[in-house]
């Protein structure tokens, strides 16, 4: 997955948002699980 700067992800169990200061690539995980783009 390409991370973009400037998007937003948020993690459905714990309800953590996060906002991406530096793109790249990789996977975004919190709570061991993948995390949602908003």
């Amino acid at each position: 997955m390409a991370n973009q700067t400037g998007k937003r992800y948020y993690c459905e169990r714990c309800g953590s948002e996060f906002i991406v200061t530096t793109g790249g690539s990789g996977d975004l995980t919190c709570c061991d699980q993948p995390l949602t783009r908003r």
